[in-house]
Parts: structure tokens; C-alpha cells; sequence
């Protein structure tokens, strides 16, 4: 049988109307318009919507305003806050503290499956984290400082100054564990320079150390990273110290032939060249002055006055 033009499917009506039955409108009740009509009570006046909208404290529009005080906002609050000012979410784990944004890149796990689990699901923060990020990967054990925990629990350890990222990628590239979990990344945007690193009672990044000690920044980190040394240790062997410093002493890149008793080797360079470099103590800082060449004579200055016309080569 024909159904007559613009008449409703019975069966698609019937559908469509279980569905409307079984998902409610979740916005009914949620918002109350009357609170935006009539005098708005705030910082000791009363205004209408629209006074309020034009008043110089307002961050933003009227409908804004309006949908902030049908949602319940305080007036001064809905008044004054910027459209896009959200308030910081903030959570403290193991004694740091940090934003949601910080503990999911801290752990691995998305931003808004943190989020989620905690407004949604209702779960403390620690719970939150207790649940881990997706995937297996993060969820490897790595034994470090003598325990074994989840990769993405290091991640979130006061110990740790990398993210799990970092700190998996390390451990894959074949870092020691204890240096992968502590080692802050050369360069983090939120830190700007890396991280500090103290010595004889002074606190610098460690290019800075390179240029104070006069050895290169990729020796220092190896000598470090290669005997698990702090960086007054990793100096110090390399034959730095500030008195050392304070001292006639040199970092001087010589042949295996040039080696003199006392010589602290520093690096030596894996190719065919032998060179080595080395801290030499006491060296006549200042260089060799080069033998001076012949000055080349200047041609007399001619005496004043008119002087003969020069014949060209030609004539």
C-alpha cells in the first residue's frame, strides 16, 4: 500500500520515539533562565543583563553572561571571569606537585583519560594513576634503586625528571635505568635551560660547567653517564677542581709522543690521528710569540711640490 506524500513512516516514528524515550535530554533542568532576568545582584548593585554587559568589569558578551548565570555561576564570578580562564587543576603525588597536563605527560597516560577517570568515574587522583596508561609498553617492569615497578610508575616517582616517554626511549637505547629515571632532559620547554647541577657549593647547567672547567660538555656528561659519577666526581677526575682552576693549568690536545710526567689524560680521540687531550699542570699559559717577518720597506714619501709628469711604459 502507497503512502500519501509527507506522511511519517509509522515504524521510523515508533523508533524514533524509543530512542528519544531511551536517551533523555540530559540539558533539561540544567539550565535556569530566570536567574538572567530582573536586577542582577553583584559588588554591591543591582543591574539589569544588560547594564551588567556593558559595565566596564565584564570579560565577556551577553549571552555569555547570560548562559553563565542560567548555569548557576555567582554573578561576580560570571561577571568578571575571561571566556576562555579555566580554573588550574593541580594535584600533589609523592611531595610534587603538578597540573593534570604534567602528571599525564609525567605517566604516560592521556590527558583525558586522567580527566575522565577522576571526574567521571570519580576516582581519587592516586587511583587514577594506580590504572596506568593504555597499551603495554608502559606497563614493562624496570628494576632501579633496588625495587622493580611499572615503567609508567618510575614516571611519576619523586626520583623520576623525565616522562615515561623519555625514560622508556632511554632504557630502550640501552641507558642504565637509574640514569634513564633521573636524568633531566637537555632541553624540556617547560624548564627552559635543562636542569641545574650542583658542585662545590655552586648550582649551573652543564654547558655552563663545560665552559667554567674549560672540558667539553659531551666529555663531562660520558664521564658521568659511563661510571654513574655526580659531577664533582665526574671534575674531579677529569682533573678539574676550582683551585685546580685557580692554578697555571692547561687543556691541551697533544701527541701520544708529547705526554709529559703529570699529564691527566681527559679524552683521547678514536682515529688515526693519536691525539689526546689532556690537563696540564702549570704550563707557561702565555703562547710562543711567532718569529716576526720582514717588514717590507715602504717607499719614500716624495717632497712637496710639483712633481714630474711620469712618462707611461709605452713611450
Amino acid at each position: 500500500m502507497t503512502r500519501p506524500p509527507n506522511t511519517p513512516n509509522p515504524e521510523t516514528a515508533a523508533a524514533g520515539a524509543t530512542a528519544a524515550a531511551r536517551t533523555p535530554d540530559t540539558r533539561i533542568g540544567r539550565y535556569d533562565w530566570e536567574r538572567a532576568r530582573g536586577p542582577i545582584a553583584a559588588f554591591g548593585e543591582s543591574k539589569s543583563l544588560g547594564a551588567w554587559a556593558n559595565d566596564p568589569r565584564c570579560q565577556v558578551k551577553k549571552e555569555a553572561l547570560r548562559t553563565r548565570l542560567a548555569l548557576g555561576w555567582d554573578p561576580e564570578d560570571a561577571v568578571t571571569r575571561p571566556k576562555h580562564e579555566l580554573p588550574t587543576l593541580q594535584f600533589t603525588f609523592g611531595e610534587k606537585t603538578l597540573t593534570l597536563r604534567g602528571w599525564a605527560e609525567q605517566s604516560g597516560i592521556k590527558y583525558h583519560t586522567l580527566y575522565g577517570r577522576i571526574h567521571t568515574q570519580g576516582l581519587s587522583f592516586k587511583e587514577a594513576l594506580d590504572k596506568g596508561p593504555d597499551g603495554e609498553h608502559f606497563g614493562v617492569p624496570v628494576t632501579a634503586f633496588g625495587e622493580t615497578k611499572p615503567l609508567y610508575r618510575w614516571g611519576v616517582d619523586p626520583r623520576a625528571n623525565a616522562s615515561t616517554s623519555t625514560i622508556r626511549k632511554r632504557i630502550k637505547a640501552g641507558w642504565n635505568p637509574q640514569i634513564a629515571i633521573t636524568e633531566e632532559p637537555e632541553n624540556r620547554s617547560t624548564l627552559g635551560t635543562g636542569q641545574p647541577y650542583s658542585a662545590w657549593g655552586r648550582r649551573m647547567s652543564l654547558p655552563d660547567w663545560g665552559r667554567l672547567s674549560g672540558i667539553p660538555e659531551e666529555v663531562i656528561r660520558g664521564r658521568m653517564h659511563g661510571h654513574e659519577l655526580t659531577l664533582e666526581s665526574a671534575l674531579h677526575s677529569l682533573g678539574w677542581t676550582p683551585e685546580a682552576s685557580a692554578s697555571a693549568t692547561s687543556l691541551l690536545t697533544v701527541q701520544v709522543h708529547q705526554l709529559q710526567p703529570g699529564d691527566l689524560i681527559v679524552s683521547a680521540e678514536a682515529s688515526s690521528s693519536g691525539e689526546i687531550t689532556v690537563r696540564r699542570h702549570h704550563v707557561d699559559t702565555h703562547p710562543p710569540r711567532r718569529a716576526s717577518r720582514p717588514m717590507a720597506q715602504k717607499p719614500a714619501t716624495p717632497p712637496p711640490g710639483p712633481q714630474p709628469a711620469r712618462r707611461s711604459a709605452g713611450r
